[in-house]
């Protein structure tokens, strides 16, 4: 038994930068223990499955994988998984000039799919993030001492949130604005001390930014969770796209609204999210988009023959 694989480096157009995820196709027959044992092997901060659509709507049915927990949305793997299904293995057409709308669906529900394709052949691919809401917190002494900073350095006109989706499997992210971007750059992380602060706030990610850090760019930013074993993300594309949701909430402006984030500097992995925040129809909801390129830099195949041989 052979699957084809593939690594993808997300949210850039150069290869080794922007953040990496493992796509694994055909993996209808795995169990949920072998797939969470491939991402183990395969060890990116996600490795994703595009499975068989569950629904008529939908082209797709995805699951995530970190090396130790199935998670319930992932942005970086999302678009890995939408141009290799697309542009290496063929799955769906999208002519050139034309806008193909489709959907998957995931432990997040249905979410929405724009893929469009250049004059030069070059694929556009837009999809929806899960909902999130927003609410003021409070930011502890332990937790900003682990970070490596002050309250001082803290930006006061746009104060600390914290999110509450429904993609969430922990307490939500916390949202912390800083004055400047050299601030971000010089936050010094404690990642056990972050990891015990944030557990006793019941957070799940920590995201520090800091806004207008340069012409053309709306926000550059980090992310942090180290209780999911990852200390710093290179770039996190659920979060940047709740990011944008929270720009709409505390400085709201004309939609659709149009963000572009950088993050994964201080990593020497920068990537570039672009986050479209549309309206709903239903009065007072909007929604978050993802867009941005992707380099595969990885071609192969997963031989399991051995593993089925070991089942029998």
């Amino acid at each position: 038994m052979k699957k084809p694989v593939y690594i993808l480096d997300a949210f850039t157009s150069e290869a080794l930068r922007g953040n990496s995820a493992a796509v694994v196709l055909d993996g209808a027959d795995l169990d949920d223990a072998t797939m969470q044992r491939i991402a183990g092997e395969l060890k990116h901060a996600e490795t994703v499955f595009p499975l068989p659509a569950r629904d008529p709507s939908a082209a797709w049915h995805l699951r995530w994988f970190t090396p130790t927990d199935e998670v319930l949305f992932c942005g970086h793997a999302t678009l890995a998984a939408l141009r290799v299904m697309v542009d290496e293995a063929q799955r769906l057409r999208v002519p050139v000039g034309q806008v193909v709308r489709t959907a998957f669906t995931c432990k997040s529900g249905m979410l929405r799919v724009e893929l469009t394709r250049t004059p030069d052949k070059k694929l556009h691919v837009a999809f929806e993030a899960p909902p999130a809401e927003f609410k003021e917190a409070v930011v502890s002494a332990e937790l900003l001492m682990a970070l490596g900073l002050i309250p001082e350095v803290l930006e006061p006109s746009q104060g600390p949130r914290r999110s509450l989706s429904g993609a969430s499997q922990s307490g939500g992210n916390l949202y912390i604005c800083l004055r400047d971007r050299e601030t971000l750059a010089r936050a010094a992380i404690d990642q056990k001390a972050l990891a015990e602060a944030m557990k006793a706030d019941g957070a799940g990610g920590v995201i520090l930014y800091a806004l207008q850090p340069k012409e053309g760019v709306d926000a550059a930013a980090r992310a942090f969770f180290p209780m999911d074993g990852v200390p710093e993300d290179a770039v996190t594309g659920s979060a940047l796209a709740q990011l944008g949701l929270l720009l709409q909430d505390t400085r709201p402006d004309a939609m659709p609204r149009a963000f572009r984030f950088t993050q994964g500097t201080e990593l020497h992995r920068e990537g570039h999210v672009l986050v479209s925040v549309r309206p709903e129809p239903e009065p007072g909801q909007i929604r978050a988009w993802l867009s941005g390129d992707g380099v595969v830099v990885m071609r192969g195949e997963l031989d399991l023959r051995a593993l089925v041989k070991a089942k029998k």
